[in-house]
């Protein structure tokens, strides 16, 4: 619009209810190199690395988490997998 070319890169995502089970994905978790598994009282998750970046999250019963996936995945924010181990965990305090 501004005469500036960007191109449009939107963020893979998907969101399926299944029964009581809700299922929410952002980004595309092909070729990751590590995966961190968080188990919260909102829900569970599975962040994925490719050699050391965010590359995708999965999250079951936890939009929280899926939100700001999307947000942190969309602006290119890395998050350090050591920030994700505790049971306290709230993924909203890694947006900036």
């Amino acid at each position: 619009m501004l005469g500036e070319a960007a191109p449009y890169a939107p963020v893979p995502w998907f969101w399926s209810d299944q029964y009581d089970a809700k299922l929410q994905i952002a980004g595309w978790n092909r070729g990751y190199t590590e995966v961190v598994a968080c188990d919260t009282d909102r829900g569970l998750s599975n962040w994925y690395y490719r050699e050391g970046r965010l590359v995708a999250v999965d999250s079951i019963n936890d939009a929280r988490t899926f939100m700001v996936a999307k947000k942190l995945l969309s602006q290119g924010i890395n998050v350090d997998p050591s920030k994700l181990t505790d049971q306290a965990f709230d993924p909203r305090s890694l947006l900036p």
